[in-house]
């Protein structure tokens, strides 16, 4: 499922271009994917982080209409949801500026604009051969932290006005354009398209899907137990205990729907999925009781989980959770990317170091880091590779296509992939450049450590 949080045109819109989109064979006639979304709207976007509360324990992703609430809600944390916002780009400042020049007899003021990043507005100026804006207000850096609050960029567009200095304003923000229209100022609301709704909505749903996949990820938690202190036990006592012991894991195993199976006599395993691990991360972050805690098991023991594609590979990541809580006393958790989770809450988020020679040898071939080449190796374990597409490297890596392409490409000038070939699709979307990945090739340059 996935969240929308805007104003109430903005949630219109969505839900009308949500529902001309479909999947074959499936939804009912006029619905499209409609049905996939929730909403929640909001009069100020200052609401926007509780509405987003109120919808994380129901949707995968949460798309925001707009980067202000994007950003409260990403400011106020502990959202286990994927979060994204719908992004103001060219194509609907190109709209705004045709709506404008019909309705000036073809000439543009000058105006101020805010949210829409710089290069993107001088480039669409450009396009049309117009001398570009120069009172421009992005009201966020790079990373989404927000340095303009609305009332900063009211003010910002009503002192350009009142100065002179712009003859109208254009801004993203429809409480913005609101409170400028009520002041008397010229005002234009650069709205979203449905091309750019489409793009986001798409963007989303792939998000909902990876996670999807991420969530049937294997995951194993490994229990070790500790060396009786004396070995001089009554036999019928030592195996009372290890009934009880069994009796407790199995209803672990029960309520993480998972299977209890021995390793040897002092390690024990429940494998599950990723997504119950997941769910007891989210409940531990909550400050409730989690299923990362054993209950009624008595003697030392020390807990580890770790995920991945493989059995083998989540055992891997659950031995190396193993040391890590054997030397803190916490219960840790291992991805597959490397990112490390532990019942002890720090500021500062772990992750380990991959130290494998023959990874980090194909690493500085492929200038990408460690953790990123075992990562980008597993995801192609999951493809044919005589026929990767950057499409089918996003889905697997986790990663959009665009991203993928780089991938493929930084594999191609390191002589492990080649083009072969292109896919055009029966439907709408790019044709898709297919690669054979020379995977024998990449396992003998990793040596021993694939």
């Amino acid at each position: 499922m996935i969240g929308i949080i805007g104003p109430e045109d903005s949630i219109r819109l969505v839900q009308e271009v949500a529902a001309g989109e479909g999947r074959a064979g499936e939804g009912r006639a006029g619905e499209g994917r409609a049905g996939e979304l929730t909403s929640r709207a909001y009069a100020r976007p200052e609401q926007a982080p509780e509405l987003a509360r109120e919808l994380d324990e129901l949707c995968q992703v949460l798309l925001f209409t707009g980067r202000i609430p994007h950003a409260l809600a990403t400011a106020a944390g502990d959202l286990r949801a994927e979060v994204d916002y719908i992004r103001h780009g060219g194509i609907d400042l190109y709209r705004t500026l045709s709506r404008m020049l019909l309705a000036t007899g073809g000439q543009l003021p000058t105006v101020s604009v805010d949210t829409i990043e710089a290069g993107v507005v001088r480039e669409t100026y450009h396009d049309i051969e117009v001398p570009a804006p120069t009172e421009i207000l992005p009201i966020a850096d790079s990373t989404g932290l927000l340095y303009a609050t609305l009332d900063d960029v009211t003010a910002y567009h009503r002192d350009r006005y009142a100065t002179g200095a712009v003859e109208a304003c254009l801004t993203c923000l429809g409480a913005v354009h609101r409170d400028l229209r009520e002041a008397g100022v010229p005002v234009w609301r650069v709205e979203h398209t449905r091309a750019s709704v489409r793009d986001a909505l798409r963007r989303a749903w792939l998000a909902a899907e990876i996670r999807q996949s991420r969530a049937t990820q294997i995951a194993v938690m490994m229990i070790e137990f500790a060396e009786p202190a004396s070995r001089r036990h009554d036999p019928y006592e030592v195996e009372r205990q290890r009934l009880r012991l069994r009796e407790a894991l199995l209803e672990h195993a029960e309520r993480m729907r998972g299977r209890l199976s021995m390793i040897d006599d002092r390690t024990m395993v429940i494998t599950t999925t990723r997504g119950t691990v997941d769910s007891a991360l989210a409940r531990h972050r909550a400050g409730h009781a989690s299923l990362l805690t054993l209950r009624g098991v008595d003697g030392g023991h020390t807990v580890g989980f770790g995920a991945g594609t493989t059995i083998a590979a989540a055992e891997d990541n659950a031995r190396k959770a193993l040391a890590l809580s054997r030397g803190s006393g916490d219960t840790h958790v291992v991805f597959p990317d490397g990112e490390i989770h532990s019942t002890r809450v720090s500021p500062v988020k772990q992750r380990l170091r991959e130290t494998a020679p023959g990874i980090l040898r194909v690493s500085e071939q492929l200038k990408l880091g460690p953790l990123s080449t075992r990562r980008l190796l597993e995801a192609l374990h999951q493809l044919d590779p005589n026929e990767v597409t950057a499409r089918g490297l996003a889905d697997a890596y986790g990663v959009e296509a665009r991203s993928a392409r780089r991938l493929l490409n930084s594999l191609r000038a390191a002589g492990y992939a080649d083009e072969v070939g292109v896919h055009v699709s029966t439907g709408a979307g790019r044709p898709q450049t297919v690669y054979r990945v020379a995977m024998q090739r990449l396992f003998e340059a990793i040596g021993g450590d694939a």
